[in-house]
C-alpha cells in the first residue's frame, strides 16, 4: 500500500496554501489527463463560489484501481478523504462497510431522483438512500468509423450485425483493416458486452449479465453469441496485441482502419483533430435488434466525518455535483453527457445529441444497460469470469461450445 502514498502527498504539495484552511474538502480521484483536469475545473469553480475549495488528490492508473488502493489505505489509518470518485460497485460497497455519508437529505431536496434515470440507481443508493452524486455518463457501445473509407468501399452504417460483418469483409477485400484494437481483456470485453445485447435482444443481457441466468449461460443463444465474436476476430489485424485503445483510435482517424468499437472516450481522439461527425467519422451504436445504451457513470461519496466545516463542504460539493449548469459544464468537456436526464444537450456535438436521444428511447423500451465491463452489470467477482472468459475465446482457438462450458463453470464456482 506504501507505494502510492507518495503521489498522495505530491498532489496534496500543489494545492494552494488557500486550500487548506477552514473550508476544504480533499477529493480522491483517478482523472490527470488534461481534458479530466480541465473538466473538474468546472467543479472546482463552482465550489468556490459556494465558498469552499478543493483539496486535490488525484491517483491515475489502472482505471480507478490505483485510487481505490489509496483508499483502502487512507480507510484503515483512519483518514479518509472527504469525498471520492467511484466506478460501478465501489460506493455500494464502502457503504456497507458503514463509511460512506448518507446524502438523502440533499437529494431529496434538490430532486435528484426525479432527475437520474432509474437504471442508475442502484448504483448511487444504499437501501432507498443515497451515497453518490453521479456527474457524467459515458457510452460503451459505440463504433467509431472513418467515413471515407466506408465511401470508397460503398459500405454505410449496418443496420445489424450480419451487416455489420458483410461490411468488414468488403473492407479487407480492399486491403483496409476492418477493425482496429488491441487484446487487453476489457477491449474485447466492450464487444463482448454488446454483443449480448444485440444478439438475442436486452432481456437476454438482463438475464446473462445481470441475473446470471444458468438455463441462460448455458443456452444456444449464448453460443452464438461466441460465435459472432468468432467472426469480428476475423475482421481484425494480425498486429493487434498490445495495442492501446487510443493507438487504435488514431487507426481510424489517419485511415489505416476503418471501425473501432469504443466507448464516447474515444470521440475526443476525433474532436482533438478538428475532425466533425458525420463529415469525417461515424458514431453509431452496435447495431442490435433493440437500440441498447451501455452505461458508465462518474458519481461521488462523501466519507463519514465528524468536522462540521468539512460536512458543509461534503454538502456543497454534493449540490455542485448535480447542479444543472455544471453537469453541463463539465460534459461538454469530458466528451460524456450529462447523468442528470434534464440537461439540454443543445450546444454538444452531433454524438453526444445522438447518445442523448437514444438513451431517452432505451430508458422507455427497457434497453439502458450497465456496461459488464466497466463494473456496472454483474458485481466484479463474476463479471471477472464473463471477462477472462471472452478474452481467452478472442485471443485463442476455443469452441463456441467450450466457451460457454467454461462460462458456466466460472460462474457457478464464484457464486
Amino acid at each position: 500500500m506504501s507505494k502510492f502514498f507518495p503521489a498522495l502527498i505530491a498532489a496534496t504539495m500543489l494545492v494552494p496554501v488557500g486550500a487548506r484552511a477552514e473550508g476544504s474538502i480533499e477529493v480522491l480521484h483517478h482523472w490527470v489527463s488534461q481534458s479530466e483536469v480541465d473538466a473538474l475545473n468546472v467543479i472546482r469553480k463552482d465550489l468556490e463560489t459556494k465558498g469552499f475549495q478543493w483539496k486535490d488528490s488525484a491517483v491515475g492508473g489502472a482505471s480507478g484501481a490505483n485510487a481505490q488502493q489509496a483508499l483502502r489505505a487512507r480507510l484503515t489509518a483512519g483518514n479518509p478523504p472527504g469525498a471520492m470518485q467511484f466506478l460501478g460497485w465501489e460506493g455500494v460497497q464502502w457503504a456497507e462497510q458503514g463509511v460512506v455519508r448518507d446524502l438523502d437529505d440533499l437529494a431529496a431536496a434538490g430532486g435528484w431522483r426525479e432527475a437520474l434515470a432509474p437504471q442508475l440507481l442502484p448504483f448511487v443508493t444504499s437501501g432507498d438512500a443515497f451515497i453518490a452524486a453521479p456527474i457524467n455518463m459515458h457510452r460503451q457501445n459505440w463504433v467509431w468509423a472513418n467515413k471515407k473509407l466506408f465511401d470508397d468501399a460503398g459500405v454505410s452504417v449496418p443496420k445489424n450485425w450480419a451487416e455489420l460483418i458483410d461490411a468488414g469483409k468488403k473492407l479487407k477485400e480492399k486491403g483496409v483493416v476492418p477493425i482496429a484494437m488491441g487484446d487487453e481483456p476489457w477491449q474485447i470485453g466492450i464487444i463482448f458486452d454488446a454483443l449480448l445485447s444485440d444478439i438475442n435482444g436486452p432481456e437476454f443481457y438482463q438475464k446473462a449479465a445481470i441475473d446470471l441466468n444458468p438455463e441462460t449461460l448455458a443456452s444456444p443463444e449464448m453460443a452464438k453469441v461466441f460465435d459472432t465474436l468468432r467472426e469480428v476476430r476475423g475482421l481484425v489485424d494480425a498486429n493487434f496485441v498490445g495495442r492501446d485503445w487510443a493507438v487504435a483510435t488514431g487507426m481510424v482517424i489517419n485511415g489505416e482502419a476503418a471501425m473501432q468499437f469504443m466507448g464516447d472516450w474515444a470521440k475526443g481522439e476525433f474532436l482533438a483533430k478538428g475532425l466533425k461527425p458525420n463529415q469525417d467519422f461515424y458514431c453509431f451504436a452496435t447495431p442490435g435488434q433493440v437500440t441498447a445504451f451501455q452505461y458508465i457513470i462518474d458519481s461521488f461519496g462523501m466519507f463519514t466525518v465528524k468536522d462540521e466545516n468539512l460536512q458543509k463542504a461534503q454538502a456543497a460539493l454534493a449540490e455542485t455535483i448535480m447542479d444543472p449548469k455544471v453537469q453541463k459544464g463539465f460534459n461538454l468537456i469530458k466528451g460524456s453527457i450529462p447523468a442528470r436526464i434534464d440537461v439540454s444537450v443543445d450546444e454538444f456535438d452531433d454524438c453526444a445529441k445522438l447518445g442523448y436521444s437514444e438513451r431517452t428511447a432505451a430508458i422507455e423500451k427497457g434497453s439502458m444497460q450497465g456496461a459488464m465491463t466497466h463494473g456496472f452489470a454483474a458485481k466484479p467477482e463474476f463479471a471477472a469470469v464473463f471477462s477472462d472468459v471472452a478474452a481467452q475465446f478472442f485471443v485463442g482457438n476455443m469452441s463456441s461450445e467450450d466457451a460457454v462450458k467454461m462460462l458456466v463453470e466460472g460462474i457457478d464456482n464464484a457464486r
